[in-house]
């Protein structure tokens, strides 16, 4: 399932029941905790959570304070505020080392558990979780504590591993001391059998549910009671309730992981491939827009610290020039006009200065805003197409038909550039400005280093053509970096097949006062008009949907300066974009 959202949160309000007795002013606290877990409004929560902790802290309930600290760290979680989360788990995990309370050192595992869990990251989510329940070994809340924890493994491994989600909640329903968490564990019990498409295991933690919700059902939990009634659905040959009961579901990535799963228990292998390539595209949105939130997260916290220091400095600084306005009107009266006139121009270089800082200070936010950005969908995109294109290839290999791995293949090809491309841009832009080029040039035959190029530049969509032109002898010379310079020419023949869908793509080689002149045109979208030089900015996009870190061209320019040359835009012309690469002959 995508994140354990129900179960935190049946997590949360039973790891609040550790009381029997209370004042009523801890029960009006905790009850407004309660109103708000299960709410959007993240202020109203966080200030009820923030009351409760003063009071546990005040009546040196350490424990509790420390539950309800847990608390405000899962609502971050559920609600995707995963930087936030993590802000607070440090935080919490410091308070508690300096404390020195070592019965709840296990908190920092079993929150950072939580956290790797709703990422889908199976193996750093087990390893918290195991490391959270040995030290907790010898507590006197092992036994409700632990259940939850086998609880949480158990719904995180449930589909990926249900062999393993089989140990933990068998061990969860051992450690159940009432009803209520009773019958929550069997029903996931009965989801992990149903992924095992195992009826006999499914029909005896079902029948145990019945019985509880005949015998005590105030203390029935119904959390999963929509999932088990659609295995229950399958199971007896009822697919079409279980397509109905799935179509009500509120959390899309557990409608369409249900989906897929109904259509194999179905045989229906066309429909389930169909959904799973569905699944594994949603869950790739998903992460893209955990990861936008964490960047705004990141942005925002940044601006807020930027802000609270220009406030102190300036603070500072008006503090500093209105005692030295005093000492001077007291000492230097005489001088006053001297003085005033010398302050003014000190302030006028000052301003000039800090228009300056800020100029560059907005520009490395702009630069810094752009590459996490580009880096972060440019490489976690490609990233989890592999992953998950990989993992169709693994489990429907053959079920596939041959057109389908093939082009299963040339999109994991396609990806695996896309990452090797981008990291090598990085790479080679990181050490360009280092690079001795003096004494490393080599003799390039014009005609052979263009004819290279051809054999090697292949498009990959057949709707386009490529030609080569020259207009230069074949013996013709010139001394340049070999590798470098070709490195510019793939690039740029990369980026105008990226923007030319129809058409073709025409490498050029000339001669002209003095320089080689290697061009390369195509037909495609061509460069908006007061965009020509920008294009060669760093992380500069004119398309931000399209593939690269917007590297690309920043790289050629740099190449060929390095060489001695340059690369420009044809502003004449139109029918498209055409590059021309200087190099001296």
């Amino acid at each position: 399932m995508r994140k354990p959202i129900l179960l935190t949160i049946l997590v949360c309000l039973s790891l609040f029941a550790f009381a029997q007795q209370e004042d009523a002013e801890e029960q009006r606290l905790r009850d407004e905790v309660y109103k708000y877990f299960d709410t959007t409004d993240r202020l109203a929560f966080e200030d009820a959570v923030h009351q409760l902790r003063s009071y546990y802290k005040t009546m040196g309930k350490w424990h509790e304070m420390y539950t309800a600290w847990e608390n405000e760290i899962v609502y971050d979680i559920n609600n995707d505020h995963f930087y936030s989360a993590l802000k607070k788990t440090e935080d919490m995990n410091d308070f508690i080392v300096s404390k020195d309370h070592q019965d709840e050192f296990y908190r920092m595992d079993y929150l950072m558990g939580v956290f790797y869990g709703t990422r889908n990251n199976v193996a750093m989510c087990k390893k918290y979780l195991d490391q959270a329940l040995e030290k907790l070994q010898g507590r006197k809340e092992y036994r409700e504590e632990a259940s939850n924890i086998y609880m949480l493994l158990a719904n995180i491994l449930a589909f990926d591993s249900p062999d393993s989600a089989t140990i933990s909640i068998d061990k969860c329903i051992s450690l159940c001391e009432d009803n209520r968490d009773l019958s929550a564990a069997l029903q996931m019990k009965c989801i992990i059998e149903f992924g095992k498409k195992d009826r006999a295991g499914f029909m005896k933690a079902y029948n145990r549910i019945s019985q509880i919700k005949l015998s005590d059902p105030k203390g029935y939990n119904p959390a999963y009671e929509d999932y088990v009634e659609l295995g229950m659905a399958c199971f007896e040959g009822r697919f079409d309730d279980a397509l109905e009961i799935n179509s009500k579901m509120t959390t899309r990535l557990d409608q369409m992981l249900f989906l897929t799963k109904i259509y194999d228990m179905k045989g229906d292998k066309a429909a389930e491939a169909e959904s799973l390539k569905k699944l594994l595209k949603a869950r790739e949105k998903w992460s893209s827009e955990i990861s936008s939130m964490e960047i705004a997260d990141i942005s925002n916290d940044f601006n807020l610290e930027q802000m609270r220091r220009e406030k102190e400095k300036a603070y500072r600084h008006m503090t500093y020039v209105a005692l030295g306005a005093c000492l001077l009107g007291v000492l230097f009266l005489s001088y006053f006009i001297w003085s005033r006139r010398k302050h003014l121009r000190e302030l006028k270089a000052q301003n000039h200065q800090l228009t300056l800082a800020r100029d560059q200070a907005q520009e490395a936010d702009r630069m810094k805003t752009a590459f996490i950005q580009n880096v972060s969908h440019q490489i976690r995109t490609p990233l989890n197409a592999v992953s998950g294109f990989s993992t169709i290839l693994a489990n429907q290999i053959d079920e596939l038909a041959d057109d389908e791995r093939k082009d299963l293949a040339r999109r994991i090809e396609h990806s695996a550039a896309i990452i090797t491309n981008s990291l090598n841009h990085l790479i080679t832009l990181s050490e360009v400005d280092s690079m001795n080029l003096k004494g490393n040039s080599e003799e390039i035959n014009c005609h052979e280093f263009c004819r290279e190029i051809v054999k090697e530049f292949k498009p990959m969509k057949q709707t386009l053509g490529f030609s080569y032109s020259s207009s230069i002898g074949h013996d013709v010379t010139v001394k340049s970096k070999r590798s470098l310079l070709k490195s510019v020419i793939m690039e740029l023949l990369v980026n105008a097949e990226k923007f030319t869908d129809e058409g073709g793509i025409t490498l050029s080689s000339d001669m002209k006062d003095g320089m080689w002149l290697l061009s390369v045109t195509d037909t495609g979208i061509g460069i908006p008009e007061g965009d020509e030089e920008r294009i060669f900015g760093h992380f500069t996009k004119i398309d931000d949907f399209s593939e690269g870190l917007g590297l690309g061209l920043t790289f050629c320019k740099n190449i060929t300066l390095r060489l001695g040359g340059d690369v420009v835009l044809d502003k004449d012309y139109r029918d498209g974009a055409r590059f021309i690469v200087k190099i001296p002959a």
